[in-house]
């Protein structure tokens, strides 16, 4: 378990750009994407115990949506 979470900080820090942590939409582009595993992990665990509720899954569907505006965002503002 310990590994799992060095590589998600890994993904989720270590491998942005530096001033991409710094600003208040990169903060909230690691914030939605730590969400959207945890929402994941949730749902995984969930589907084996009993059945989901629809409202997971449209949660689901809005963070990958304000995660990809947020990304396009970031490209928008800085340019690579």
């Amino acid at each position: 378990m310990e590994f799992l979470s060095g590589w998600i900080a890994a993904n989720l820090i270590d491998q942005s750009d530096d001033w991409i942590p710094r600003t208040l939409l990169g903060w909230t582009r690691v914030a939605l994407l730590a969400g959207l595993i945890g929402q994941v992990i949730y749902l995984i665990d969930t589907c084996i115990a009993w059945s989901v509720p629809t409202v997971l899954w449209f949660g689901l569907a809005a963070n990958v949506f304000a995660l990809i505006v947020a990304r396009r965002a970031l490209k928008w503002r800085y340019p690579v």
